[in-house]
């Protein structure tokens, strides 16, 4: 009886010389074709290895699952291998790995567990040695990086393979180097056995693409590596690897993979070297495997995945530009700041939620960002506020600039560098002043000075304004001042007679004045940041007449515009209307917290709207904002709580996913309720992985980080985790004791103490949770519960 199986055909594969592509006369180059191995890659050699090792060791026994980390063609071996013998086969791989490898893995009944594309085949490696740690009676880990094994498969088959098929002329080896397992068989059998045979080992250059091969500077050195073995150590560049192995289809019609284009570029830099010589180079696997990568792609050699370009919304371009900052990596940045007479309403938190997003973003970025937000604390509010409740201007503005800066600490927005005080930057205005009318853009009238937008031919493109159909009356001050075009704006304001009783104002060659709203962001930005800045933001109703005029005064002082890049939120409503006293409808964020919500809540209720559209605020959906955030907190406490297990083979998927489309959303003009998308989606899909506690230790730890990543951005998420109270800790035990006793009756009265300790016991195939009743903190791990059998 036959007892053969297709594990005997392992080995033995066939070397064709190499013609066309061989320009070296008097060189012979022999390509070892290891696709011809029942499989189709050099790898089979070395899973049947590893795996009869540990039969003879001891060390894998039937009910033991075969454990490795692999890029695809070692994990093909083994499952091939491991379904001949009847093991299980479970295979650690990057998601990067080609869709064929992994469906060829699947149709050979191995089970697959992804790893972070990112962390490239070093994380594949992580996870399987974490695997094999925690649980060493589960698993037979084979080790193709340290388990000798490996280099023994090739000392044993193919160094002899070479000789005999060479009739011993061979005079080089060529071969690439990935685990390593070739190389140093090779090196050991000709050193031992034929020591005039040169071993060349060909190494990828640093950042490659090429799949199944490693740089041993960026990669964990494999343990049976000995860089002293070979004769020597060649690189070949990506792009030419890749198109060799194209030429080899085309010209020698050998389809194969990218590693044996590597293997090719490599032995013709050695029969450049030689005037006579055979050359063996082992070509690893074909080319079927890598038809949905790069390699056979119509756009050729694998590219350079693309730089994420931040882009950003331009009001004065009216379009989505990528970001390019001035000066290098540094950012100057201005937010259009409150004034201070008055706590900080929703829409302050809308537009500064805004600013704190971008000034976040760009930090995430990488960039140096100097950003400055002002306080206005010169103006007709303030100085009405301040006579009004009878306090000097500077004590009244002071109270209010501190109380803004606590809501927005409590709202998460990150202090900017600076917060400049329009009062310290008077004697620049009256300098600006003084320059625009010296240049003819400002006239002087009755004591104040005007802005002439008649002089500036490019007045009104930043906003769009159409000057013919203004309403006159929607210009600051238009009935206090006489001007000679009512769309002129004030520069400098004669003082008033309460003014001059209180003393706020200023001696200048003109007389008593103060300086206008326009004319004070302009001096701050200008000594700030000199002639133009990298980003100005607000909300949208700042735009006209603000910001035009503003900018109107620094084109015509410097002939620049005042920032390269306009940035500018939607504008607030509350229920369908603008804010406004008249209405009795203005809110602030403290209103808001004295009914019970919380600052948090109502920062990712403005995060989860596109910047640049209008929001309308109204309780009910804030309710909502509360639902989804409680959502998230629940799923992150979930996540800090669960005591590692078994991993799940998709999250890594599920992760890359995530990472992927919410930075792709971000990067595309702060695009956050895409990116919440992408988001809520990976809480759906692995809610339930975490609920069956499937998530080990590394997979929870990357998910973890990439959530810190994110909320880096948003700053919503809670992820520290809840201390637990000793007294419910104790009751917990009490019950779970009492359970596996089945003293329900017992087990019942505790539950029902701790629901009138507002606290909810729910029970999982991993033991009890709680959460106490009315809040957002839920799925809290309890304390270690009793050894024994559940309960019922």
């Amino acid at each position: 009886m036959d007892t053969t199986t297709i594990l005997d055909r392992i080995g033995h594969t066939p070397i064709v010389p190499v013609r066309r592509l061989n320009p070296h006369a008097g060189v012979i180059i022999l390509a070892k074709l290891e696709s011809f191995n029942p499989a189709g890659s050099v790898k089979e050699r070395v899973a049947l290895s590893m795996v009869e090792a540990g039969e003879v060791s001891g060390a894998l026994t039937p009910d033991k699952i075969v454990l490795e980390a692999t890029s695809g063609n070692t994990g093909i071996g083994l499952a091939m291998v491991c379904a001949v013998k009847g093991y299980r086969c479970q295979l650690v791989m990057p998601e990067s790995a080609s869709i064929e490898r992994r469906k060829i893995l699947a149709a050979l009944g191995s089970e697959i567990l992804l790893t972070p594309a990112k962390l490239a085949t070093d994380g594949a490696i992580e996870q399987a040695y974490a695997m094999a740690r925690e649980h060493p009676e589960r698993y037979f880990l084979t080790d193709q990086f340290n388990n000798p094994a490996n280099w023994q498969a090739h000392y044993r088959t193919t160094g002899p393979e070479i000789w005999e098929q060479t009739n011993g002329t061979v005079t080089d080896v060529v071969v690439t180097l990935g685990t390593t397992g070739t190389a140093m068989g090779l090196c050991r059998y000709f050193a031992d056995h034929h020591p005039q045979v040169r071993v060349t080992a060909m190494e990828p250059f640093l950042g490659h693409k090429i799949q199944g091969l490693k740089n041993m500077k960026e990669s964990y050195k494999p343990g049976i590596f000995d860089k002293s073995l070979p004769h020597a150590i060649v690189h070949v560049a990506d792009d030419v690897a890749f198109d060799m192995a194209r030429q080899l289809a085309r010209q020698e019609g050998l389809f194969v993979g990218m590693s044996s284009g590597a293997a090719l570029a490599a032995a013709l830099q050695v029969a450049a070297k030689l005037t006579s010589g055979v050359i063996v180079a082992i070509f690893p696997d074909g080319g079927e495997k890598y038809l949905s990568t790069a390699l056979f792609s119509p756009a050729g050699p694998a590219p350079e995945p693309a730089t994420p370009k931040l882009r950003f919304f331009n009001t004065a371009k009216r379009r989505k530009e990528v970001f390019q900052p001035r000066t290098g990596n540094q950012v100057t940045f201005y937010a259009c700041g409150p004034t201070a007479h008055k706590l900080a309403t929703l829409a302050h938190c809308r537009r500064f939620v805004v600013a704190d997003l971008i000034q976040r973003m760009l930090t995430q970025q990488g960039y140096e960002v100097k950003f400055y937000m002002n306080f206005t604390d010169l103006d007709d509010n303030t100085i009405e506020g301040a006579a009004q409740s009878g306090q000097p201007l500077a004590t009244f503005t002071s109270h209010y600039i501190e109380e803004f800066k606590r809501d927005m600490a409590a709202m998460g927005v990150m202090a900017p560098a600076g917060y400049p005080l329009a009062s310290d930057y008077v004697e620049k205005m009256f300098e600006i002043a003084g320059q625009l009318l010296d240049r003819g853009f400002a006239y002087e009238k009755h004591g104040s000075v005007y802005f002439d937008i008649a002089k500036l031919p490019k007045y009104g493109k930043l906003s769009g304004v159409d000057l013919e159909a203004i309403q006159v009356g929607k210009t600051v001050d238009l009935d206090a001042y006489e001007k000679q075009n009512p769309h002129d704006f004030t520069l400098l304001k004669r003082s008033t007679l309460s003014e001059l009783k209180t003393g706020v104002f200023f001696q200048t060659r003109w007389g008593k004045v103060r300086p206008g709203w326009h004319i004070e962001c302009a001096a701050m930005t200008l000594s700030l940041f000199g002639d133009t800045m990298d980003i100005h933001t607000a909300s949208h109703d700042l735009l006209f007449p603000h910001h035009e005029n503003e900018n109107a005064i620094a084109m015509a002082l410097t002939g620049k515009p005042l920032a390269r890049l306009w940035m500018h939120s939607g504008q607030l409503t509350v229920d369908g209307h603008k804010m406004s006293p008249e209405l009795d409808n203005v809110l602030s964020l403290r209103d808001v917290l004295a009914r019970g919500y919380t600052a948090r809540e109502v920062r990712f209720f403005f995060l989860a709207a596109n910047y640049r559209k209008p929001v309308d605020f109204t309780f009910k959906k804030l309710d909502a904002a509360r639902q989804s955030l409680r959502r998230l907190d629940e799923f992150c406490h979930k996540l800090l709580c669960l005591s590692p297990d078994l991993p799940h083979p998709e999250v890594a998927a599920y992760f890359s996913d995530l990472e992927a489309r919410f930075h792709a959303a971000m990067d595309d003009d702060l695009n956050v309720s895409q990116a919440l998308g992408a988001l809520f989606d990976f809480v759906k899909k692995v809610n339930p992985v975490v609920a069956a506690g499937q998530l080990d230790r590394d997979q929870k730890r990357y998910i973890l980080a990439a959530f810190e990543k994110i909320n880096r951005l948003l700053n919503v998420f809670n992820l520290r985790e809840c201390p637990l109270d000793p007294t419910v800790c104790q009751l917990i035990k009490e019950r779970e004791e009492a359970r596996q006793k089945k003293d329900w009756r017992r087990a019942d009265a505790v539950r029902a103490e701790l629901d009138r300790q507002g606290i909810i016991i729910i029970d999982t195939t991993k033991g009890p949770v709680w959460k106490k009743k009315d809040t957002n903190l839920v799925w809290i791990e309890p304390c270690p519960t009793p050894q024994g059998e559940e309960g019922g």
